[in-house]
């Protein structure tokens, strides 16, 4: 599945002056959802009651210097953002056109259904609590060692190095931390098993009727169920306020479920987007305002990334 896009090294960047506004709800994703204006609908409830604004896609689902490289230059600290995230992005966005393309003239290749896979698992580990659990996990973890490392560090110490491994590793320098701590969000992301698995999956987008509600959106817009590859087990995503993304190991299972009524659909994508949203949801409208209000971060979303390094704590 890989594009090879993902920097494992350091290399100097173009611009002396780097973006630091670091999207992980990208823009080109958000703006399905604009209106006359250019602007999306922003839900944000940081009191007790919702507040919704008209803001331009580009101005939300960011934080500033989220993937930044701490221990490097300013020029290339931004790089994760520079070289792996925008290109990948880049090829989503292509990918979602595809999908939008209902009559799908465009033939899907290894690379457009990678980009679109890509996609989706990196939504579910791009988030500013996904890079916050990855970092404080691996401050910890990159200095552990067990008996067989310290044991092939004795045999190639030297003079003047540290007495063990472990005061090794806790001597390096920031940068390569950080470098490592990366390489690893990059390999989750560009998981060769899990992204061919998806791109065998069944794919289908559903337009849903002018008589249902519009879809909303949100800063956790992945649907999945716990084993998607279970015989019910699928992927939904909302890719506009009239389409769903589906994705399913069991086409019959798919055809069963886009048979059912698409207005309950809709009403159900949106619960769910709402209730697992953790900072922001988008519409294309306000119409949804008392159910957001209702349903904001009721049920927060399981974050794959804890899920993942609890696993390997274990």
């Amino acid at each position: 599945m890989s594009l090879a896009c993902a920097p494992c090294y350091v290399t100097s960047m173009n611009s002396s002056t780097p973006p630091t506004k670091h999207h992980y709800i990208p823009a080109f994703y958000l703006k399905r959802w604009k209106g006359s204006d250019g602007k999306i609908n922003e839900y944000t409830k940081p009191y007790r009651d919702i507040v919704v604004k008209d803001v331009m896609p580009e101005r939300t689902g960011y934080q500033e210097r989220l993937y930044e490289l701490n221990g490097y230059e300013p020029e290339i600290a931004q790089q994760v953002e520079e070289k792996f995230f925008k290109p990948l992005d880049t090829w989503a966005s292509d990918a979602l056109k595809m999908l939008e393309d209902v009559s799908q003239e465009t033939p899907w290749t290894t690379h457009s259904r990678s980009a679109w896979t890509r996609f989706i698992l990196s939504l579910m580990l791009r988030c500013p609590e996904d890079i916050a659990a990855l970092r404080e996990w691996w401050q910890i973890d990159f200095g552990q060692t067990d008996d067989a490392a310290e044991a092939q560090y004795r045999a190639v110490r030297t003079n003047g190095d540290p007495e063990t491994f472990a005061e090794f590793l806790e001597g390096q320098p920031l940068s390569l931390k950080e470098r490592y701590q990366y390489k690893i969000l990059f390999s989750l992301i560009d998981h060769e098993i899990i992204g061919h698995e998806m791109n065998r999956m069944h794919w289908r987008v559903l337009p849903t009727p002018t008589e249902a509600p519009t879809l909303l959106t949100s800063d956790r817009p992945v649907i999945r169920t716990k084993n998607i590859h279970g015989p019910q087990g699928h992927i939904v995503l909302p890719i506009g306020p009239r389409l769903l993304f589906f994705a399913s190991p069991n086409a019959q299972f798919l055809k069963q479920l886009l048979r059912a009524d698409p207005t309950k659909i809709t009403k159900e994508v949106n619960r769910q987007v709402v209730e697992g949203a953790s900072r922001f949801v988008y519409g294309v409208d306000t119409n949804h305002l008392r159910f957001v209000q209702n349903r904001f971060g009721k049920t927060p979303q399981p974050r794959t990334m804890e899920n993942i390094l609890a696993r390997g704590a274990a």
